[in-house]
């Protein structure tokens, strides 16, 4: 053959296709060559057999090219375009088979393929997706090329979601009310929101121990509380925490593990112990929903008062991106359950801090293992309080994750109003406080309340009329029991002052009438009046007693409980000349014994 006629056999084949001419075998698929094409099961070439995937086919080069099939992937399908509602977070929607043979589906943000796309086959080959090393290119070059015509909203997070004219409730693997929302993560991860069992399984097993038991009623109630933050306290972010304290082994973490399988598995208790990054990622994830952490001990007392602001206030540091620009701050809505031998205030007293009252009220401590047996009042038949915490951690491991998602289908379908359901549940007499900050606290034991009679309502607990009432009723009297008469922002600061006064009145003060001696770390004078010593403080010291709160806040504390005794005018400090020097600014205190010290 020549080489014209070399030429013209080459050109003839190209301009034929091989779809063209007739198979080799009729089991052959058509296929057009150069170009992509998804083969969901092995199939034959030349009389061989392929495996699944997806193929770049081609010709190979020289005067007689060769067909040339090149497995670039396991079996994908782009079966829908994602975006937000306002046109950002642009992704596709995947269909895949991993390694064990199963279809998976992700959300993939299409910004994953910027650059070299490793970031994006990284994910998927954490999903279990195989793909050829040598054919990342090509990988990218076929998910752009995809333009399916299904469209479908893209939530960047967990929780309540509006869609079209009603609500829907996003979960990574499954959205609860709509078809047209699905959850988009660049970290897939593991879901935390798996299912095991039946709902009935877990009424019977899991919730029926609970009655009769109040810890165990409230941490439940707990766990459902979340998917109301939104829609009856009307909250963009934030939340609420309950810990409770108590002894070691008394049945504090079998609370936590009944609580978590309104959710999720075992695995939905977490651990203190983490960093704030950490924390803020984890809060993210469970937008809506629960956060549950056991043993607070474990995480560092210096910083676990900033994470409790953090969970509860439901939104994290805004961060720059490597370019430069910031990136945007995490955001949630969360209820949290904890656990603890000790104390939000004894933790961080180790670590050197002392306890704000907007702390305090964020993390309620709830006495938890003061009752007939450890957390538990009755046993319903077992033996001990060790028996029956077995019996619900059994319980909890086989029957898990279907109470959450069942009642967010009630809220869907229910038409209460919720904001009036949770101010008449507020106004329950159970729920009567006078004081700022035990208002804010009652409102809180007010929404696990409401949460649990909703959740009873709808016939997923099996528990009476008002059980759930009256647990979280007993939990605001425990918890004010705990807190005491004196445990307000105002009564804080005047112990701190009273502490640090007592600590420092000898070595860091000395006599305004007495001779002028040095004094280290000078913090101001004192001088007896017939009333009492009055300490003068400079303004740094004042600060330094007040327990980090702000000078005006501190000021504020000590005229109400009547401590200031001099001022110029309307200024709650003076000005005087000592030993001959240029007048100081002072603020004159002199602490009243007994009582609470006027605080209310």
């Amino acid at each position: 053959m020549t080489d014209r006629t070399k030429k013209a056999h080459v050109v003839d084949m190209r301009s034929k296709g091989p779809h063209q001419a007739p198979p080799r075998n009729p089991n052959e698929p058509k296929i057009k060559r150069p170009g992509f094409e998804v083969h969901d099961d092995g199939f034959w070439i030349a009389g061989q057999r392929q495996k699944p995937g997806l193929y770049w086919h081609d010709w190979g080069r020289g005067n007689e090219p060769e067909p040339v099939d090149t497995w670039i992937a396991a079996p994908v399908r782009a079966l829908a375009l994602t975006s937000s509602e306002d046109g950002h977070s642009a992704g596709l929607l995947l269909r895949f088979r991993d390694h064990f043979g199963r279809w998976r589906e992700w959300s993939m943000p299409l910004h994953l393929l910027r650059g070299s796309g490793d970031e994006l086959r990284g994910q998927l080959l954490g999903m279990g997706f195989r793909c050829n090393v040598h054919q990342g290119k090509r990988l990218s070059e076929w998910l752009m090329q995809q333009h399916p015509r299904k469209r479908l909203i893209a939530a960047t997070r967990t929780g309540w979601h509006p869609a079209g004219d009603g609500r829907c409730f996003v979960l990574p693997s499954r959205t609860i009310g709509s078809d047209e929302v699905r959850h988009q993560s660049e970290h897939p991860g593991v879901d935390d929101f798996r299912q095991a069992g039946t709902l009935e399984g877990w009424r019977d097993t899991v919730a029926a121990p609970c009655r009769g038991n109040p810890v165990l009623l409230l941490a439940v109630c707990a766990a459902f509380a979340g998917p109301l933050l939104k829609p009856a306290e009307l909250r963009e972010s934030g939340g609420h925490g309950l810990h409770l304290v108590g002894d070691s082994s008394q049945g504090k973490t079998t609370a936590l593990q009944a609580a978590a399988s309104v959710w999720g598995g075992p695995g939905f208790v977490r651990t203190w112990r983490a960093t704030a990054n950490g924390m803020e990622a984890t809060a993210a994830a469970l937008n809506d929903s629960a956060l549950i952490l056991d043993e607070i001990s474990e995480c560092d007392p210096r910083e676990i008062g900033a994470m409790v602001y953090a969970i509860a206030n439901g939104q994290g540091k805004q961060r720059a991106r490597r370019e430069g620009d910031s990136r945007q701050a995490a955001r949630w809505r969360v209820m949290a359950l904890s656990t603890g031998e000790r104390s939000l205030s004894a933790h961080m007293a180790e670590g050197g801090n002392r306890i704000k009252a907007g702390q305090s009220v964020r993390l309620l401590d709830v006495p938890a293992t003061r009752r007939s047996h450890g957390a538990f009042d009755q046993l319903h038949g077992h033996p001990h309080g060790g028996a029956l915490a077995d019996a619900i951690k059994q319980a909890a491991d086989a029957n898990y994750g279907h109470a959450g998602p069942a009642f967010i289908r009630y809220l869907l379908d229910c038409d209460h109003d919720l904001p009036g359901l949770l101010k008449d549940t507020r106004e329950r007499g159970g729920f009567d406080a006078s004081e700022g900050l035990e208002r804010r606290a009652a409102g809180v034991f007010a929404l696990v309340a409401l949460a649990g009679e909703l959740a009873t309502e709808a016939g997923i607990t099996g528990w009476a009329k008002d059980e759930a009432l009256d647990a979280a009723t007993a939990a605001f009297d425990w918890w004010r029991a705990a807190k005491g008469t004196g445990q307000t922002e105002q009564q804080q600061i005047l112990d701190a002052v009273r502490d640090f006064l007592a600590r420092h009145g000898d070595a860091r003060f000395s006599s305004i009438n007495g001779d002028h001696c040095p004094v280290p770390n000078r913090a101001g004078y004192w001088r007896d009046d017939p009333g009492g010593r009055v300490y003068l403080l400079h303004r740094a010291a004042l600060k330094e007693a007040g327990a980090g709160f702000d000078t005006i806040r501190i000021l504020e504390a000590l005229e109400a409980a009547g401590w200031i005794v001099e001022r110029e005018k309307r200024n709650r400090r003076v000005r005087l000349r000592v030993h001959g020097q240029a007048a100081q600014t002072f603020y004159a205190v002199r602490p009243v014994d007994g009582g609470d010290d006027g605080a209310s």
